[in-house]
């Protein structure tokens, strides 16, 4: 059964009146931690707000896409190298890129950013070896970043010469992905960050600060790259909003994702340089090919969600600006590791143990964990990224039934961490899921309601674990409880069940490490469930 992600008793009056008036799309309070738009919607979103979010999404869990491309070649600064590149002045040189380029390659007006596109040729791309990791990890869905913000196509585009099957590595990228994951049983998903190319590049606010010199010897002013570098000193909004839905249409018709993620759409909205009517007649199309499609409702730095509540699954950014109790379900994505993108020497503060712990927190209140892996540039993967997925996987392994095909209960968990951080002085909510360390219990239930699982992220040698939401005067099991047992583990677990709790006694021998999941699994049917 499919669910929708909001569920609130407003939201059903007014849907259930719309066949008499139209519905207010400015005016439906739905719980979100971000703004809807200050302009007014089109009443044509009606359709797209009534889409269901799939059920095979809310069983996957967790996904894996990545950020790779031209940037990944200098891998200095981030994805956000060219923006770096072109600012007007040296003291906007925030993460070294102008001084790295000059000493990597010298000045700017002898190798600019587009010179770079022939050396990405990416000798050590294999999508089957990337779909192999995505799989190992135990993602369910999987997919790449398909166009970041530099605007470099990685599919085989008529749209724009600039893409990877005419330059680079002259091979179609995406489509090999999407057959690499599809071969793997996975779900696909193309992730589009070309809102933003428009402008990306110059420094519009100290353009007054370029020299005759740079404008006279940088690419970036040279008509011949001006199909490169979009911006409106060289064309007006709206030819490169109409280039922009003929790509997105081309991946839609050659590719046939599953989930379309996109950032930047609102103030591209907004601005008019992308069509209300023209996107919704685009993802109209999307959910024609088959009633499991999906669309990611990003919330970007600008705290307005791209798209109008009810459309699409909620997707938050390393939890920024998230509600401290979100409803329905929905997204975070975030890097495996910062920046976005492969840099030399990275540093990999996040490691196994984090990602199993967020994952783990997410899927108790609902959500889908979207995991962007850093590619090297010449297409291999760190072995520090390989370890890290390994891990996931290898605990996976044992755990991933109380993970995969699950739902909320009727509490997320029990613990010490306070993972919600409020910064008034930014106006900011962020989640901070390092927060979660030994001393959590996190619930989740099948889906058929025939278990529980209390996951615990701290190991007791010869000790106990005291799960309070399970005490006895708190129904939970119409019966009683049937058996509980260690995922992982052929050791009979010993309880009991006390008036502060069900107390569980850890066995001998450790079946993984990170955390541990106990399978609770009543005489009767579970009550007194989250039926969201």
């Amino acid at each position: 059964m499919k669910r929708k992600y909001l569920i609130t008793v407003l939201f059903f009056l007014v849907t259930l009146s719309a066949f008499a008036q139209d519905l207010d799309l400015n005016n439906l309070p739905f719980p979100t931690g971000g703004k809807d738009w200050d302009v007014e919607y089109s009443p044509d979103w009606k359709d797209l707000r009534e889409k269901e979010i799939p059920e095979w999404m809310i069983d996957a869990k967790f996904g894996i896409y990545t950020h790779w491309g031209v940037y990944s070649v200098p891998a200095h600064g981030g994805p956000d190298y060219v923006n770096e590149l072109y600012m007007a002045r040296d003291e906007d040189d925030k993460k070294g890129v102008k001084e790295y380029h000059r000493n990597k390659y010298g000045k700017i007006a002898d190798v600019g950013y587009a010179d770079l596109v022939p050396m990405f040729t990416a000798p050590k791309f294999n999508a089957d070896e990337w779909a192999g990791l995505m799989k190992g990890a135990g993602a369910k869905f999987g997919g790449i970043c398909v166009v970041h913000h530099d605007g470099f196509c990685l599919w085989d585009s008529k749209a724009t010469r600039w893409n990877a099957k005419n330059m680079g590595p002259q091979r179609d990228i995406f489509g090999e992905i999407a057959t690499a994951v599809r071969d793997k049983d996975m779900k696909l998903i193309a992730t589009f960050h070309h809102a933003r190319t428009y402008g990306y590049a110059i420094d519009r606010k100290n353009y007054d600060k370029y020299t005759d010199y740079q404008k006279k010897n940088w690419d970036l002013f040279d008509p011949e790259y001006a199909d490169f570098y979009r911006n409106d000193y060289e064309e007006p909004m709206e030819s490169f909003g109409n280039e922009w839905f003929l790509k997105v249409r081309e991946v839609m018709d050659q590719y046939n994702p599953d989930v379309l993620w996109f950032d930047g759409l609102s103030g591209a909205m907004i601005k008019g340089m992308l069509p209300q009517d023209k996107v919704i007649n685009m993802f109209e199309d999307h959910y024609k090919k088959n009633n499991d499609k999906l669309i990611c409702n990003k919330l970007p730095g600008s705290g307005v969600w791209n798209f109008p509540s009810g459309v699409g699954i909620r997707c938050y950014e390393g939890g920024r600006d998230m509600e401290p109790n979100p409803k329905g379900y929905w997204m975070i994505d975030r890097a495996i590791s910062y920046p976005w993108s492969y840099v030399n020497n990275k540093k990999y503060r996040d490691h196994e143990d984090f990602h199993i712990r967020t994952i783990i927190d997410v899927t108790s209140r609902g959500g889908v964990y979207l995991l962007s892996l850093t590619p090297k540039g010449d297409g291999s993967i760190s072995d520090t990224e390989q370890k890290i997925l390994k891990g996931i996987g290898n605990w996976m392994d044992i755990n991933g039934e109380a993970i995969f095909e699950t739902r909320k209960w009727r509490t997320h968990g029990e613990g010490e961490a306070k993972i919600v951080q409020i910064k008034p002085e930014k106006e900011l909510v962020w989640w901070d899921f390092r927060r979660i360390q030994d001393k959590e219990i996190r619930y989740t239930r099948k889906k058929d309601n025939s278990a529980v699982y209390a996951i615990v992220t701290g190991w007791k040698e010869n000790g106990s674990v005291t799960l309070k939401d399970l005490a006895k005067d708190q129904k939970f099991a119409s019966k009683g409880i049937k058996s509980i047992e260690l995922l992982g583990c052929d050791e009979a677990i010993n309880w009991e069940r006390t008036d502060d709790g069900l107390v569980l006694h850890y066995p001998s021998t450790k079946p993984c490490d990170h955390a541990y999941t106990f399978k609770i699994t009543p005489k009767g049917d579970l009550v007194n469930f989250d039926r969201e």
